[in-house]
C-alpha cells in the first residue's frame, strides 16, 4: 500500500512538473532562461510549490485508496487530476503569452468569455493546445499501466492503514503548508527565489488557479505593502498640493475616447522607427497632442480602465475588476462627468462580461456589448470586429445630445482573425506578425472612422485615443507597457504638439478635466496641459513595482526595501539601461515610488481613494 501512495503522488509530480517544462519550452521568452543554470535552479526551487499541487490533488485518492477503493475507481478520479495539472498549466502558459504574467486573481474575470479563450488557444496557440492534449494521451497512457497493488493478506490492515494515513496527513499537510518554519505558503511564494523572471519559472499554475478559486471571488484582491509612514506622507504633500479642491467642469463639451485594444506603440513607426503598422494613427499623432511616450498601468482592459478613467493605480500585480474592491466608492472621471450632466456610455462589440459590468462600476450609465447589436457584420471570435463596433458608435453619436461621454473599446486586435488572407500585410510567420497584421486593419478601421465623425459631431468634442493595455508583445525594455497615445479638440483648442514627456494612464483623466475646465484632487495623475508638468507612469508586476519619471525608470519589491534596480531610457521611450541606484536622481524617485505605493494601495483596499489629498493636508 505505501509503494500505492508513492506511485499516485510520483505520477501527479512528474505530470506537473513536465507540463510546466513543456509549456515553457514553446514560450520564446521564457526558453533561454528554462535551459541555463539559472533555470535548472529555477525548477529545482519550484519543486516545493509543484509538490504543495500533487500532494493537495493526490489527498482524496490516498483517502479512497486506504478505505479499500479498488482501482478500477481509483484510476478515473487520477486521471482527472491529471488534465487538471495539463489543462492549468496550459491555460497559464497561454496567459503568460498574452499578457506577460501569470494567472493569479484573474480566475474570476473570464466568466462569459469562454467560448472566445477557447477559440483563441485553438487559432493563436495551437503548438500549445497539440502539447497538452499530447500530455493528455501520454497520461492517460501512464496511469492506464499503473500497477496498484492490493495489501492482501497484511493482519491486520487496519493497523497498518492508519499508520499509514497519519503518516500520509502529516506529509501532505507539510507539503501543502510549505513547511513549518515559517507562514503558510502561497503561489507568490514563488517570488521568494529573489528575481523576477525565475520566480516566473518556478511558478507552479495549477497551484496558484487552485489556490485563488477556493479563497473565493470576494477574496481575490490581497494587499502586499504596510501603511504608508509619517515620512511617506510628508514625501507626497511636498509633490502634490493637498490645499486643492474639486471644481466642477464649466465646458460643456463631449468627450470622445477609444480604447485600441491591445495596440502597442513598438509597432507603430512615430515611435519605434521600425514598422509602419498603423500610418494613419502615426499621421493623426503628428497632428494632435502627444507625448513622447505613453505607458500602460496594467495588462488587461480592466486594468488599463481604472488607471485611465479613475487616475489611480491598480492593485499590485491585479485589477479591482471581479474582486471586491469593484464594489468600493470610486469618483472616477464617467461618474463625474455623469453627477454634472453629461450623458454616458461604453461600446464594445464583445459579450459585455466583466469589461460591460466594470465600465458601469466606474460610472457609464449605458454599456453596450455585441447582444445590442442590430445588424450583421464581421466577427472574430470575441464578437464584432472595429468596423461594426465604430458603426454602432457612429449611430449612437448621432442620436444624443451633448454633452456625453463616449469611451468605444475596440475588438479587432482582440484576436488574430482578418477576413480576407490579403489582409495579412505582414506574412504570418511568427506573433509579432499577427500583431502588426490586425493593427495595421485597426488603423483603417480608425480611419473610415474618423473620417465619419465630422458627420455626426454637432458640439465642441475632445477626441482621445490609446490602447488600454499590450498583448503578445517580447519581455524586452518596456515594450510590453509602451502604448500609442493622443488628443484633438475639434474646436481647436489643443496645440498639434508633441510633449516632452514619458507619462503614464494616470495623467488622461486630468488632462480630460483640465480642458473641461475642472480639477480633481484625488487623481493622482497631472493633467499634459499643466504649465510645469511633472508626472510620472507607474505599473506594477507580481510584487514588483516600477515609475518613470523624467527618462528614468525604478523598479523595486513592495515587499522588501533592499530590493530595487534603476535604469536610464532610452529615446525611443523602449529601450532600457541599467543604472546606478545609489545616484540621488534614483534614490529620490524610490522614495517618492514607495511612498506613492504605500498609500495609494492603503487608500485603495481602505475604499478611501476620495481622500487622497486630503489626508496629505496637515503633513
Amino acid at each position: 500500500m505505501f509503494f500505492n501512495l508513492l506511485r499516485i503522488l510520483l505520477l501527479l509530480l512528474l505530470t506537473g512538473t513536465v507540463s510546466k517544462i513543456t509549456l515553457t519550452a514553446l514560450n520564446p521568452y521564457q526558453l533561454p532562461l528554462l535551459f541555463s543554470v539559472e533555470g535548472l535552479y529555477s525548477l529545482w526551487w519550484g519543486l516545493r510549490l509543484d509538490l504543495t499541487a500533487a500532494a493537495a490533488l493526490a489527498t482524496p485518492l490516498v483517502l479512497l485508496l486506504l478505505a479499500g477503493a479498488r482501482a478500477g475507481i481509483i484510476k478515473p478520479l487520477l486521471f482527472l487530476a491529471a488534465v487538471w495539472l495539463i489543462l492549468t498549466t496550459t491555460g497559464d502558459a497561454i496567459y503568460m503569452l498574452e499578457a506577460g504574467r501569470h494567472v493569479t486573481f484573474e480566475v474570476f474575470t473570464g466568466k462569459g468569455l469562454e467560448q472566445g479563450l477557447l477559440a483563441t488557444a485553438f487559432t493563436t496557440y495551437l503548438p500549445q493546445v497539440l502539447a497538452a492534449t499530447g500530455l493528455t494521451v501520454a497520461a492517460a497512457f501512464f496511469i492506464w499501466r499503473l500497477a496498484l497493488v492490493p495489501s492482501a493478506g497484511r493482519k491486520p490492515a487496519w493497523a497498518y492503514n492508519t499508520a499509514l494515513l497519519m503518516a500520509w496527513l502529516v506529509v501532505a499537510a507539510t507539503a501543502i503548508r510549505g513547511g513549518w518554519s515559517d507562514a503558510p505558503q502561497s503561489p507568490m511564494s514563488a517570488y521568494k527565489i529573489g528575481d523576477p523572471q525565475q520566480a516566473g519559472l518556478a511558478w507552479n499554475a495549477p497551484y496558484a488557479i487552485t489556490y485563488y478559486l477556493s479563497k473565493g471571488e470576494k477574496r481575490a484582491a490581497q494587499q502586499l505593502t504596510p501603511p504608508p509612514s509619517e515620512r511617506d506622507l510628508r514625501i507626497l504633500a511636498r509633490q502634490y498640493d493637498a490645499s486643492a479642491e474639486f471644481i466642477a467642469p464649466a465646458k460643456r463639451a463631449n468627450v470622445l475616447m477609444v480604447l485600441l485594444e491591445s495596440w502597442t506603440a513598438a509597432d507603430l513607426y512615430s515611435y519605434a522607427q521600425q514598422v509602419d503598422a498603423a500610418p494613419h494613427f502615426d499621421h493623426l499623432r503628428a497632428n494632435s497632442l502627444t507625448t513622447q511616450a505613453m505607458y500602460a498601468d496594467g495588462y488587461r482592459t480592466v486594468e488599463g480602465m481604472f488607471a485611465t478613467f479613475c487616475s489611480f493605480p491598480n492593485p499590485i500585480g491585479g485589477g479591482v475588476a471581479g474582486t471586491q474592491l469593484q464594489g468600493a466608492d470610486y469618483a472616477c472621471l464617467p461618474r463625474l462627468l455623469k453627477e454634472q450632466g453629461w450623458d454616458t456610455h461604453f461600446v464594445q462589440g464583445s459579450g459585455k462580461g466583466i469589461v460591460g459590468a466594470f465600465a458601469q462600476t466606474l460610472g457609464f450609465t449605458h454599456s453596450y456589448g455585441k447582444s445590442d447589436y442590430t445588424f450583421e457584420g464581421t466577427e472574430n471570435y470575441w464578437g464584432y470586429m472595429d468596423d461594426d463596433i465604430y458603426q454602432f458608435a457612429l449611430n449612437k453619436l448621432g442620436s444624443l445630445s451633448a454633452p456625453y461621454l463616449m469611451a468605444i473599446n475596440t475588438g479587432t486586435t482582440h484576436d488574430t482573425f482578418l477576413p480576407k488572407e490579403s489582409d495579412y500585410v505582414f506574412g504570418k510567420d511568427d506573433r509579432t506578425a499577427l500583431r502588426r497584421n490586425v493593427i495595421h486593419h485597426a488603423d483603417g478601421a480608425l480611419q473610415r472612422f474618423m473620417d465619419a465623425l465630422p458627420g455626426v459631431l454637432r458640439a465642441p468634442t475632445l477626441i482621445v485615443l490609446l490602447a488600454d493595455h499590450t498583448a503578445s508583445i517580447a519581455p524586452e525594455g518596456l515594450q510590453r507597457n509602451a502604448i500609442p497615445f493622443l488628443m484633438l479638440a475639434t474646436d481647436g483648442t489643443l496645440p498639434a504638439r508633441q510633449l516632452p514627456v514619458q507619462a503614464g494612464q494616470l495623467d488622461v483623466a486630468p488632462t480630460i478635466i483640465d480642458w473641461l475646465g475642472g480639477n480633481v484632487p484625488w487623481f493622482t495623475g497631472q493633467s499634459l496641459l499643466a504649465n510645469n508638468y511633472h508626472g510620472f507612469a507607474h505599473y506594477s508586476s507580481g510584487q514588483s513595482v516600477s515609475r518613470i519619471e523624467n527618462g528614468r525608470l525604478v523598479r523595486f519589491d513592495v515587499t522588501a526595501d533592499d530590493r530595487a534596480e534603476c535604469f536610464a531610457i532610452e529615446e525611443n521611450g523602449l529601450d532600457l539601461q541599467a543604472d546606478n541606484c545609489e545616484s540621488t536622481p534614483y534614490s529620490d524617485m524610490l522614495s517618492r515610488a514607495r511612498a506613492y505605493t504605500r498609500y495609494t494601495q492603503s487608500l485603495l483596499f481602505a475604499g478611501k481613494t476620495q481622500d487622497f489629498a486630503r489626508q496629505l493636508l496637515s503633513k
